[in-house]
Formats: C-alpha cells, structure tokens, sequence
C-alpha cells in the first residue's frame, strides 16, 4: 500500500512542474575567444592563482580553492573516493532511473566550479549573453549543451563538464541522505532556490548554503549540463560497482542533474536524474565546470 501511494504521490508532483519542461524562445550565440594551456605537470599553471586563506589539503597537498584568471571562475578541490550513487527502492520519492543503487569510484581528486557559470564569467569568455535574466552574479541560462562546450574550449585549460557520477559525489559531499544537508524538506529553503520560494525566476549564484564541500547552489537555481548521454537503465549496468562511469556510448538526451528555481522539491534531491536534447535552451539550464587535479606537488 505504502508504495502504491508513493507511486501516486509522485505521479501528482510530476504534472506540478518537478519534470516538466516549459517550450522556451531560442536564441542566438555569436562566438568569440582564445584558448589557454593547463599543465598538470606544473603543480598550478600560470593560468590560476591559489586562494591562499583557504590552504591545501592536508592529503594531496593541492590547494583547496583555486581561481581561473581568464574567466573568474573559482574551482574548489574535489577528493577521490567512493560512495553510494542512486537512490534505495525505500526512498518515498525515487524514480525508477534512480537505481538499482550501485558502488561508484572516482579515482582521481577534480576541481569543480564554486557556483554555477555566471553571466559575468560568460561573458568574458564568449563575448554575449544569452540569459533570460540580466545579471552578472546571475546564473547564466538559455545555454544549450553545445554552447557549454564551445564556453569551455574557449576558455582552455582543461575544463569540462561532470560525468554524472562526478556531479553526484560532489553534491553529496559525502552525505548518504535526500539533500546534501539532510532529509528535513523544511530546510531545503536555506539551501536552494526552488519553485517553492524562487518567485519564477533565477537568483544571484551563492546566496544559499553551500554543501559540505563548499559547493553552492548544486540543489536548486538551475539544472546542470552533464556530459553523460542519458540511460534510462544504464544504472543496471552498473549495479556490481564501477570505477569513473562516463554513462552510455551513446543516446537521444544529455543528463542534466539539480533541479531549479522552476521545478519542485524532488527534483532538487542529490540523487535524482533528468534530462534534455543537447540542443535543448531553456531558462533554467546552466552549467558548472569541471577540470582534472594537477599531479601532487
């Protein structure tokens, strides 16, 4: 009965707005910029500088938080490890591409962006802005997962987009619970921008608590690119344990992992799964970065 009812459950906040996916105006994206060179042999390139208040890690002896100069872009350092990706059959709002819940390995620290890529950054790199929302402390939107990739080889230095897996790990910052701060719905307020207290619109990137990893915004505000083709069932795949998962060889949709400010609470969870055609622009798709760790010091 208690499944049954959770079936249903989900069914309702579905047609709510929790995978639904308003038509949105397209745009166009004029391009223009150069391109940069990360050696990781160098320890840090002349390309970043080190937040230095922030110190190194204890383990690997790279700094915590780094910044791109060229784009503005704070990264902080991601550790390797392992956890729990997916979500149990028990779990009261699970989808079915949720499981089974499998063992993943990242097998290498990375350093992924601070905030979401803002229209700042974008700009500097792309010389346009295609958002729906003016700001430049706002997340940048309207973004297709092509032109994220365009963003990213303009900007150089090794920048890419999570695995899915990778953006998994770093929202759960080593939490096994719905949200990165716990399973309490009454606090995911103080910790994402969602359509329950967004007003229909984004918000300037950190002004939510960051997750334990000091990443901000990973619930909430705008979906995230990832740079998996989406797999429905890929998860059964992956069931005995895995090591680095890239997702399919190939498909129609590319994942997108977060939730926003237009989409409800469920969608916010660490584990759960969405999805758009790579060419798909909406007002409430972004994207973060990701690049490798350079070899310890």
């Amino acid at each position: 009965m208690a499944k049954s009812i959770s079936f249903f459950l989900v069914l309702i906040l579905i047609s709510f707005g929790c995978r639904e996916n308003p038509p949105q105006p397209e745009q166009a994206n004029p391009r223009e910029a150069g391109d940069a060179h990360f050696a990781p042999e160098a320890g840090l390139s002349d390309s970043f500088e080190p937040v230095e208040v922030e110190g190194r890690d204890e383990t690997t002896g790279l700094w915590k938080e780094i910044v791109h100069k060229k784009s503005g872009i704070h990264l902080r350092l991601i550790p390797a490890g392992e956890f729990d990706m997916g979500s149990p059959d028990a779990e009261q709002y699970r989808f079915i591409d949720e499981g089974p819940v499998h063992r993943a390995k990242i097998s290498n620290p990375f350093y992924m962006g601070k905030y979401e890529v803002t229209q700042a950054q974008w700009k500097v790199i792309m010389g346009n802005n295609p958002s729906n929302w003016q700001g430049d402390n706002l997340p940048v939107e309207e973004v297709t997962w092509d032109d994220a990739q365009e963003f990213m080889q303009k900007a150089g230095d090794g920048f890419r987009l999570p695995t899915e897996a990778e953006w998994e790990y770093a929202c759960r910052a080593g939490s096994k619970v719905r949200w990165s701060f716990g399973d309490d719905q009454e606090k995911l307020g103080d910790n994402a921008w969602f359509d329950g207290n967004s007003d229909h619109k984004t918000h300037e990137v950190g002004t939510k608590g960051p997750n334990a990893w000091k990443l901000y915004d990973m619930h909430g505000n705008v979906y995230e690119w990832c740079s998996d083709w989406y797999g429905e069932k890929y998860y059964e795949e992956c069931k005995n344990g895995v090591t680095d998962p890239t997702g399919p060889a190939d498909g129609a949709e590319r994942v997108r992992r977060g939730g926003s400010w237009a989409h409800c609470f469920i969608s916010a969870r660490s584990a759960d799964r969405d999805k758009n055609k790579p060419e798909a622009k909406n007002n409430y798709i972004g994207f973060r970065v990701v690049m490798p760790a350079p070899a310890t010091p």
